[in-house]
């Protein structure tokens, strides 16, 4: 009983430090994308904050995220297509 359960917190030890540098990853190409948008001037960045949705890919990611107004102005669904740390593509959807 004792060796499967410090098996079982040793496996989940790995599994949760295996996930840290994806996260850390992801988080690097998020702000790439805000400061790809920032630098577009199609939002104004001060007034939004991005909200991740999903990532595909591994050498040409597309992160896909919310930009969710701080005031009245409308919500945008991002698509942002980073390649080699520089985004090649950015597209806003309007949400309703």
């Amino acid at each position: 009983m004792l060796k499967s359960s410090i098996a079982a917190i040793a496996l989940s030890s790995i599994t949760i430090l295996s996930a840290a540098p994806a996260f850390a990853g992801t988080q690097d190409d998020v702000r790439t994308c805000r400061a790809a948008l920032a630098e577009d001037g199609r939002l104004n960045m001060d007034n939004y904050r991005l909200d991740f949705e999903g990532k595909k890919g591994n050498r040409v990611r597309t992160l896909t995220l919310e930009a969710i107004s701080s005031d009245d102005a409308p919500n945008y669904e991002v698509k942002c297509t980073i390649e080699r740390s520089a985004v090649t593509k950015l597209e806003l959807t309007e949400l309703n």
